[in-house]
């Protein structure tokens, strides 16, 4: 059964599952725990036994809600996604009249996420599971696509008139630019304390980027 969730996520279930307060509850509860176990331990450390044992429930009734680990981590891909979501959608209501105030906050935002130790340890533990399986690797996409598609929006309305698969390698190359400054100004790495100076080059010269794209697209859709 794959029942909607309030953001549009679809989660997948068993039926009956999480059809109450209750069930729901614990639902939260042991993507939660999941979610934990990933950040300190890393994923190798994430086994149904333990996730049961953390969340204070037994494997029989773990298994009533996730049947497999994998069921289990693509409802907690989404769980990570979602508060990000909510989040993006919160920033660009604050600046409703202004693509280019909105691109910025968001950007901003991503970047900041960068010094959290769930970002830092959640995102790269994920990055190294694609590596060897297919099915991560697609549930990773599917969360970079979301964000990416957030991006998408914004610089479209920043300049309607350009093509569409060329606002989609700006945004792939934004979401670049930043996930890859994980592993050096991450929480922890050797390089945070220039997280801050880092963060104003970064985005001065990405919103730089859209703008000169679009205006050489415009000179070369002017000059034809």
């Amino acid at each position: 059964m794959v029942a909607d969730d309030s953001s549009g996520s679809k989660r997948r279930h068993r039926p009956g599952t999480a059809a109450y307060t209750t069930g729901r509850s614990t639902a939260a509860r042991i993507l939660a725990v999941a979610r934990d176990i990933v950040i300190n331990d890393g994923m190798a450390k994430l086994t149904m036994r333990r996730i049961a044992r953390e969340s204070n429930i037994s494997p029989g009734n773990l298994s009533y809600y996730y049947a497999s680990k994998t069921d289990l981590l693509e409802d907690l891909c989404h769980h990570v996604l979602e508060p990000y979501l909510q989040e993006f959608e919160r920033l660009r209501s604050q600046d409703s009249g202004s693509p280019r105030a909105q691109l910025r906050a968001v950007l901003e935002y991503v970047f900041d996420d960068l010094s959290t130790t769930e970002t830092t340890h959640f995102f790269p533990e994920l990055w190294l599971l694609a590596l060897r399986d297919e099915w991560a690797a697609k549930q990773m996409e599917n969360i970079y696509a979301t964000y990416r598609s957030v991006l998408v929006d914004i610089m479209h309305n920043m300049y309607p008139g350009l093509e569409a698969r060329k606002v989609q390698d700006l945004a792939l190359a934004i979401s670049a630019s930043i996930e890859g400054h994980t592993v050096f100004i991450g929480y922890g790495r050797e390089h945070a304390a220039r997280a801050p100076h880092v963060k104003s080059l970064i985005i001065e010269h990405l919103i730089n980027l859209v703008d000169t794209t679009a205006a050489a697209c415009d000179a070369a859709g002017n000059a034809a």
